[in-house]
């Protein structure tokens, strides 16, 4: 086995990403703290073309030129559209006015596991929270269900980034349709 060249890889430059089409899916992050978490989920949803980050409340932004961003987003803080928003709730009524299914990634009573999740056609908002509290629970209340990640292990959370791309890969799994 020979490892690939970036060449060989064949990858999109950063006009085609904006022109791409993109997964239905549009990541929400509830005051989430460490700029390296924050860079690493613009890489990810880099890597599986999504719609765009909202980044809210104490959550950073990529515009203030945090070298602790780029250097974990490699550049994908340029390719992935966001926006900020001051309180998660704001952008959650958005996104239930444009329509989107709101789904806090969470483990509350009545979250479903993420295998077992029926994951149909339409636009997708994942919420995924401050890295000690979680996702704050009045926006919770706001969301249309809630998907946990089954663990199996001691601990009962993941750090974010890593939550982001785990669920990142089941949805693109269904509906990769929209990334060809």
């Amino acid at each position: 086995m020979r490892k690939l060249t970036v060449e060989e890889l064949g990858r999109m430059n950063s006009d085609q990403f904006r022109l791409s089409s993109k997964l239905p899916v549009t990541i929400v992050l509830d005051n989430v703290r460490s700029l390296y978490n924050i860079g690493s989920v613009f890489r990810t949803c880099d890597a599986f073309r999504i719609e765009q980050i909202f980044l809210c409340g104490i959550t950073a932004t990529p515009d203030k030129s945090l070298a602790e961003i780029h250097k974990t987003a490699l550049g994908a803080e340029n390719t992935v559209k966001w926006n900020h928003f001051k309180d998660t709730s704001d952008a959650v009524k958005l996104l239930i006015a444009e329509g989107y299914n709101v789904i806090a990634v969470e483990q509350v009573d009545k979250s479903r596991k993420l295998g077992e999740y029926d994951i149909e056609e339409g636009h997708y908002a994942l919420i995924f929270g401050n890295e000690v509290k979680g996702v704050r629970q009045d926006v919770v209340d706001m969301c249309d269900s809630a998907l946990e990640i089954p663990q199996y292990g001691t601990k009962h959370s993941l750090n974010v980034s890593v939550s982001v791309g785990i669920v990142l890969w089941e949805f693109a799994l269904r509906l990769n349709k929209y990334l060809r």
